[in-house]
């Protein structure tokens, strides 16, 4: 089941003192089993510090105690990088820091918007990093770490559609627009 096989790489992957990032949909359940559901998967990954940004499926006011922090949108500063992950349950076009190569991190299409996103916003510097992509992308249901983002998105030239046109973007120009 691909529950089990997720909880068990989270499990493998993820030490218990490491910071693990859900991004929303924590569980599909009946309402009558929705928390129960909800608290057995918690229970079951060993990682202490589970933070989450909210998702459409989610219900904060019955699981929110489940997680050491709880967001609808939220920004990681990457020091090492010298730029921000900002942090949302959908894909955005801009984002803060999006002409100066910070990431978007997203999950709520279940791939679905990843050939859409690549046609038309080549080289961006944002991902749908939810475990249907994993699959996808890594081969198994599992999280991905930072080090599988570095691979994934610092090639990546970045691509901007405000008035942020970073160099070498492969964003159109306003005249090609017209």
């Amino acid at each position: 089941m691909m529950n089990d096989e997720f909880i068990n790489n989270i499990n493998a992957i993820v030490g218990a003192d490491d910071t693990l990032w859900h991004l929303g949909d924590f569980a599909f359940a009946q309402k009558d089993s929705y928390v129960r559901k909800c608290e057995n998967y918690r229970r079951r990954i060993k990682c202490k510090n589970m933070n989450i940004v909210w998702g459409n499926h989610d219900d904060p006011h019955l699981i929110s105690h489940l997680f050491n922090e709880n967001h609808y949108m939220h920004t990681i500063p990457l020091q090492q990088h010298r730029f921000s992950i900002v942090l949302c349950h959908y894909a955005m076009a801009v984002w803060d820091g999006s002409h100066r190569a910070s990431w978007q991190l997203y999950g709520h299409s279940h791939t679905s918007a990843e050939p859409w996103m690549n046609l038309n916003m080549p080289e961006r510097k944002s991902m749908d990093v939810g475990v249907d992509n994993a699959k996808l992308l890594l081969g198994s249901y599992r999280p991905f770490s930072l080090e599988d983002l570095e691979t994934i998105l610092l090639p990546r030239q970045g691509f901007s559609m405000d008035h942020h046109i970073p160099k070498n973007s492969t964003a159109p120009k306003e005249e090609e627009l017209i």
